[in-house]
């Protein structure tokens, strides 16, 4: 720092041509020094789990890791779930296991997503402003919240945004409904009611739902 400062009082002061050059070339090698940059977070799939859980019974945590490269911390953890690891039925691509999901950043959740519903089934519109004052219940979180972001409101709109979709709200266009939930419930339950009147007679493997079942009929070849 002492001879940057050197260089440049001389330079600015007029110094001479090799003082000025080498003040220059300073500042050019400190542009075009490489930044450098943070690794991206490796994702390993089910089968690469398995496999390595598999090559793990008969090689040691370290040996493992010099041949395949992943990290001991992953190998450990692996090692831990051993048992859901193996016996997971799903497709051999995915990452994660069944359920896991991130943490919840938003408090309550719950009761959130209560809120939330109790909205659609009055028939309101369920928007961001309306989770941002149920938020101000959670005022200390809140507060925290948006001191910590260099953009406080945009975060927690896309935060909120992130919730909304997680829980399988969409966006929707405020339009005049002709029933409200509670007039379609009582027809469902009215409807449920007659149906069991009418059908009483007939066991449960003699109904078939053709919404769900498909129907095939007999038809001759190429007709």
């Amino acid at each position: 720092m002492v001879c940057r400062g050197n260089i440049y009082n001389s330079w600015a002061l007029g110094g001479d041509d090799d003082t000025s050059s080498h003040f220059k070339e300073c500042l050019q090698s400190a542009a075009t020094k490489s930044v450098p940059q943070k690794k991206p977070r490796r994702r390993y799939t089910q089968a690469v789990k398995r496999a390595t859980l598999s090559v793990l019974q008969s090689a040691s945590t370290r040996d493992v890791e010099a041949a395949t490269g992943i990290p001991k911390r992953n190998l450990a953890r692996w090692a831990k779930q051993a048992t859901k690891l193996l016996a997971f039925d799903g497709t051999a691509k995915q990452f994660n296991l069944d359920g896991a999901v991130p943490p919840e950043e938003i408090p309550d959740t719950a009761a959130l997503e209560a809120f939330m519903h109790k909205l659609r089934d009055a028939e309101r519109a369920v928007t961001c402003t309306h989770l941002i004052n149920y938020q101000r219940y959670h005022r200390k979180w809140l507060d925290g919240y948006l001191a910590n972001k260099n953009c406080g409101y945009q975060s927690l709109l896309k935060l909120l945004q992130r919730f909304c979709h997680r829980h399988g709200f969409s966006r929707q266009k405020p339009t005049n409904s002709n029933k409200t939930q509670e007039d379609l419930a009582a027809i469902r339950t009215t409807f449920a009611a007659d149906y069991h009147n009418v059908f009483v007679g007939f066991s449960g493997d003699s109904i078939i739902n053709v919404d769900e079942t498909g129907m095939t009929y007999d038809m001759p070849p190429h007709a």
